[in-house]
């Protein structure tokens, strides 16, 4: 059997090696991002936890909670393994998080507010009071004091307000047990602090991000990408030398939201055309922080009962109905 000459030989190996090379660079790269998210993801689950832990000893407080949240979430950011490096990445999570606010996030004052009693829910991180709100029967509960920023509802039992008349027939049940405990299990849901955190998760391998970025888009759209990975296009027809794509007609696609039945959602869809926006370099976060961004909300949910008494202020979510 003949063999190549190997100045032959080693042209195939350059040309094979030049085919395959870019797959692996992109498969490496990939691999790194997922995992990356992975890692994200289960420090959003921490960070859900800790924000619960800090709601239920701080009276609810969103602000308290939100800082919980940002410093859990750190190691996802940047370094963390000397007292230089923590302050150095928490500076740069606050950058971050004011560089967030200020952008013109399309349901800001409308679905979801700009601001709970003053802490901010338009930066990198929010932390949605899912429970106590008009969701559950906490109205029934409430002791409501002359002053608002003292309204509260007592952590360890309606009993502890004797003096409120409306709350007579609860306390009943603590006297004669063989009633049925309808009431009392009122009492437990409505003094159970659940809260969702809501991380917008910066993807920064470099071509990876892109590649995620986009197939997550196309994801929510309900539809797959085809042609180039650098120009990619809605036309499934087109095949990886296809370049006649591009990101008009991407972004064109109708994304969709991530819904809840309880709070806030994770994702609404006008907030998807802001995301867009800063991928593709349109609009700066702040000098200092130009180019592409690439983000994806990452969420998780955590509940604990209350060992303070939650303030009405960090409601988040009334029923206008009740006229408090």
């Amino acid at each position: 059997m003949a063999t190549l000459p190997h100045s032959r030989q080693s042209g195939q190996a350059a040309v094979e090696s030049a085919l395959i090379m870019p797959l692996m660079v992109f498969l490496g790269l990939g691999i790194i991002q997922l995992t990356m998210m992975q890692h994200a993801k289960l420090m959003t689950e921490y960070a859900a936890f800790n924000a619960a832990r800090t709601g239920i000893v701080w009276n609810g407080s969103n602000e308290r909670m939100h800082d919980a949240a940002i410093m859990s979430l750190l190691p996802t950011m940047g370094r963390t393994d000397t007292l230089f490096n923590l302050g150095k990445t928490w500076a740069l999570a606050q950058l971050y998080d004011e560089a967030l606010q200020v952008l013109a996030w399309p349901n800001k004052n409308s679905i979801v507010p700009a601001t709970v009693n003053g802490s901010n829910l338009f930066g990198q991180v929010r932390v949605d009071t899912v429970n106590p709100s008009w969701y559950s029967p906490v109205q029934s509960v409430w002791k409501l004091r002359s002053a608002i920023n003292w309204k509260e509802m007592d952590f360890d039992g309606p009993d502890s307000y004797p003096e409120v008349p409306a709350l007579e027939s609860k306390i009943a049940k603590f006297f004669n047990l063989p009633l049925p405990d309808n009431d009392e299990e009122v009492f437990r849901k409505a003094t159970v602090l659940s809260i969702r955190v809501r991380y917008w998760y910066e993807l920064r391998v470099p071509f990876a991000n892109w590649v995620i970025f986009t197939s997550w888009w196309a994801a929510r759209a309900g539809t797959s990408l085809g042609g180039s990975i650098d120009k990619p296009t809605v036309d499934k027809k087109a095949n990886a030398t296809n370049q006649k794509g591009g990101m008009d007609s991407v972004a064109a696609l109708a994304v969709r939201g991530i819904d809840h039945q309880r709070g806030y959602n994770t994702l609404y869809s006008p907030e998807m055309s802001v995301l867009w926006l800063l991928a593709t370099g349109k609009v700066p976060l702040i000098s200092g922080l130009i180019g592409r961004r690439y983000f994806i909300p990452l969420t998780a949910t955590y509940s604990m009962r209350m060992q303070s008494n939650f303030y009405y202020k960090w409601l988040m979510h009334l029923n206008p109905d009740w006229g408090l």
